[in-house]
């Protein structure tokens, strides 16, 4: 299915967003966390300078963390991606619980999926198998498996009801439903910083509190 001028392919959905649960708050505390721990040097102790020279060093200290400040940032910036620096719009989903974002310029199409998909031998865990759309074959990927498996128990484990095709159309990532898509600005998001440890996570929409992917890292993952 293609996302196209066929406005009727994703339309927006009347479900609100839940508000997180527990175990959803404590997921993005701990990704929060991860974008924001910088190591610490240690210091060694000296002598506190002269009176004279004191107001000299804050000056000269506030300066260099001016510029560290702008450095990092300026660095963020060049580590993201184009079209962020536009208004880009983002589909919302969820996958085990948890809301998700992909910016629609990253999709190729939504299916509908009834859970019946090709086995193949050798396959990847992530792997659900393969179906075939419009006569090309497309991998379905266990989103819930491949980005969270840490939080996947038989008791958490929801069937997933829509595929998201990604990449040239031959990956299709299986969510447990779709939300509603929303506008977004650079602004808006809590990017990850530097290299982080799971390539997929760009970062937070911070005002729905959900994860936005990076499909170029994801499609890292799929390729590893």
């Amino acid at each position: 299915m293609s996302l196209g001028n066929d406005k009727t392919r994703i339309k927006p959905v009347s479900e609100k967003v839940e508000e997180p649960d527990h175990a959803l708050k404590s997921y993005l505390d701990t990704l929060l966390l991860e974008i924001e721990t910088i190591p610490r040097e240690s210091v060694a102790v000296k002598e506190p300078p002269p009176v004279a020279d004191i107001k000299v060093e804050e000056t000269q200290i506030s300066e260099q963390k001016l510029e560290q400040s702008t450095q990092t940032q300026q660095q963020q910036d060049s580590a993201l991606p184009e079209w962020v620096e536009n208004e880009f719009q983002v589909l919302l989903f969820k996958v085990n619980g948890i809301t998700m974002g992909i910016p629609l310029n990253a999709m190729k199409g939504i299916l509908n999926y009834s859970g019946e998909a090709s086995q193949l031998p050798g396959q990847p865990a992530w792997s659900l198998g393969v179906i075939v759309n419009r006569d090309e074959k497309v991998v379905v990927i266990d989103s819930a498996r491949l980005l969270m498996p840490e939080r996947l128990t038989s008791d958490t484990q929801i069937k997933p009801q829509q595929l998201l095709l990604i990449g040239e159309g031959d990956r299709a990532l299986a969510v447990d439903t779709i939300c509603n898509t929303m506008s977004v600005v650079k602004e808006d998001v809590r990017w990850r910083n530097g290299i982080h440890n799971k390539p997929w996570y760009a970062g937070i929409i911070i005002e729905e509190l959900s994860v936005l992917l990076d499909i170029d890292g994801v499609l890292q993952l799929l390729a590893a």
